[in-house]
């Protein structure tokens, strides 16, 4: 067997496993309107049991009413929720999987909107919020103590195999875990040993709940939950779970970092090293001699035997790949490991749609968290020669998912490789994530015999040998986004028609030297990667970005985790951005902004503010940028649908 140790098994307390790779919990906010699990979760879970995870876990469910946070949130203290459960335990049990469920309390993160105030160990603001919590009785930590052993019974009695306690983060017991968040000055307050105090008394009564039936383990932050300038809390979570495991409290720990205060750690970005939490997975596994469980951007087959061989984890825990792939261990088992579809760390589709409080899903896989909706991919009735104008995404899943279906199809794209403006995005500094979706197409367009004709320019006049042809073009460099703002600049901003857009920059088909100003008004992840590419031209001497918001990177950046990385970057590679200004004329390389400043002279400008749809025949249908520009998920999106109707 090429991977002997990732297909070993493994016992943790009444629980086996048949292998080393599991599915972390993760929040997708896929529950029901009412707190129940419907055909969503299901079909969710089952698909990556049937995939060979050893192990799906439930998002994080909170415990206690007081953890209720949105409304699809599976209400655990609530025996509404029984029936749902037992049904997802049960289909995950017959795909031949185990299940967990992460028991939680989100303790000052939690928003109620007037249900109530979120409850925390000390009056402190929430970070995101920026709501003030209760600093919680010792009534309402009884009650919440409570709330655990009744979630675990609950989960025993719906037939599920393990229970997480999330201890992790600064949710309510990494709170009263953390020094810095806890300032009570009672039993539970002051001391390390105090401050545990909750923890123990929570997994005490879980484990009187499940009475040895469950295996019980904790999910932990491995670094300071809030950054006090010492390193004070890997020694103290060592000791923390040193303890745990001396009162035999707990089957393994799960180890990850950051919290609501560097969520870019938590759910880690494509900019951060692969594996990066090893080092503290060995250190953890070296002390406790327990189990050790590790998330954090493990996404290759032969990256999990190593740490698995090395003895630095017993089991990996992936959350994300799953989410791209469902069959993630069943195709390395079929030794089809090339087949993976992989996770770039984007976050854009499944944390991204999550704090926009829509149901999560997977940028490169628009049929994750849908799959109740899509149903298994159907055969084509009639075979038919299927003709698709364009490489880029909305391109590539359209050719593959026709040609699975079983038709014949033909890809045309102008360019010498596939991958469209998708490639230009991972050419730029730190995104390089993003080309090995498109590796993976070109690799699964071969295999299914997809006729590729590189370098092949079509034009809406051409005539061809197809039943149907699919145009997805992408869009055009333009200025669109300046309309957002400013509707009356129909022909963009006066004297910047001969500038180079950012894309052209991208292409190469651009150079910049000197003193380079970039005129941003699309922002988010085009502008960054053009304003990054050119600090790193050797040529450059000095960046400056004009950009009409308040805060640069907003919101999109935020909804996906970059955005504290990647300001850091900008101020690292001393980029000016000057904020609140729009540009009003250039001319003679001076950029004048509608309040007044002249800047300049420079020695290049390059506009990053947007496209536009480029046209479709009527003849044809379309996917993609080509039918208006929203981004890669869309354009993927658009793709499986299409495709599916052919």
């Amino acid at each position: 067997m090429r991977y002997p140790h990732l297909f070993s098994s493994l016992q943790i307390g009444p629980l086996n496993l048949k292998n080393r790779v599991i599915m972390s919990g993760h929040s997708m906010k896929h529950g029901e309107a009412d707190g129940t699990i419907g055909d969503r979760i299901v079909a969710y879970l089952t698909a990556r049991a049937a995939g060979g995870a050893a192990m799906v876990s439930l998002e994080s469910i909170p415990v206690h009413e007081s953890s209720h946070n949105f409304d699809r949130q599976i209400r655990l203290f609530s025996d509404d929720c029984l029936p749902g459960l037992a049904r997802v335990a049960n289909a995950v049990h017959d795909a031949g999987s185990k299940i967990s469920a992460i028991l939680w309390h989100g303790g000052p993160n939690v928003s109620h909107f007037g249900r109530g105030p979120a409850w925390a160990p000390s009056a402190i603001p929430a970070p995101g919020t920026g709501e003030v919590a209760k600093e919680m009785t010792e009534d309402d930590i009884q009650s919440v103590i409570e709330g655990y052993r009744a979630s675990a019974q609950r989960c025993l009695d719906a037939g599920l195999d393990a229970l997480e306690v999330q201890t992790a983060s600064n949710y309510l017991l990494g709170s009263f875990l953390s020094p810095v968040l806890n300032r009570r000055s009672d039993r539970y307050g002051g001391s390390e040993e105090n401050r545990r105090r909750i923890v123990i008394e929570v997994l005490e009564a879980v484990r009187e709940a499940v009475d040895g039936r469950l295996a019980v383990g904790v999910r932990t932050t491995v670094e300071p939950v809030v950054d006090d300038g010492t390193s004070r809390n890997t020694d103290a979570c060592l000791q923390t779970m040193d303890d745990l495991k001396s009162r035999g409290l707990i089957d393994w720990v799960s180890v990850l970092n950051g919290s609501a205060y560097s969520r870019g750690t938590s759910i880690p970005t494509m900019d951060l090293p692969r594996a990066f939490m090893a080092d503290h997975a060995t250190r953890f596994r070296s002390h406790l001699g327990l189990p050790i469980f590790m998330a954090g951007r493990v996404r290759e087959p032969a990256e999990a035997e190593s740490l698995l061989a090395d003895q630095r984890v017993d089991v990996i825990a992936m959350a994300r790949s799953w989410i791209a792939d469902p069959d993630w261990i069943a195709k390395v088992e079929a030794d089809e490991e090339e087949r993976i579809r992989p996770c770039m760390s984007c976050n854009q589709g499944c944390l991204g749609f999550n704090l926009r409080n829509k149901p999560g899903t997977c940028v490169v896989n628009p049929v994750a968290g849908r799959e109740h909706l899509f149903g298994e991919l159907e055969p084509a009735e009639t075979t038919r020669r299927i003709a698709v104008i364009g490489g880029g995404p909305a391109g590539m899943e359209t050719a593959r998912i026709a040609a699975q279906r079983g038709h014949l199809v033909d890809l045309f794209e102008s360019q010498d490789v596939l991958g469209g403006t998708m490639r230009l995005a991972g050419s730029a500094p730190h995104r390089s994530e993003i080309l090995r979706p498109i590796e993976w197409w070109t690799r699964e367009l071969n295999r299914l015999g997809v006729r590729i004709h590189l370098n092949r320019s079509v034009s809406k006049h051409d005539v061809l040998d197809a039943d149907e042809v699919v145009w997805a073009v992408g869009g055009a460099p333009s200025q669109m986004s300046v309309l957002r703002r400013r509707p009356h600049l129909t022909d963009g901003i006066p004297g910047t028609e001969d500038l180079p857009h950012g894309r052209d920059v991208l292409k190469g088909h651009a150079r910049v030297r000197g003193q380079v100003l970039v005129i941003d008004e699309e922002g988010a992840w085009p502008a960054l990667s053009v304003v990054e590419s050119i600090a790193a031209c050797p040529e450059v001497s000095g960046v400056t970005v004009v950009t009409p918001v308040g805060q640069w990177g907003l919101p999109d950046l935020h909804l996906t985790a970059e955005i504290g990385a990647a300001l850091q970057r900008i101020q690292d590679q001393d980029i000016t951005v000057i904020e609140n200004t729009t540009i009003e004329s250039v001319s003679n390389m001076i950029a004048r902004a509608t309040d007044g400043q002249a800047l300049g002279p420079l020695d290049d400008i390059v506009m990053t503010t947007g496209v536009t749809a480029r046209p479709t025949p009527t003849s044809a249908v379309s996917a993609g940028d080509c039918v208006t520009p929203r981004g890669m998920w869309a354009a993927i999106h658009d793709a499986a649908l299409l495709a599916r109707s052919l």
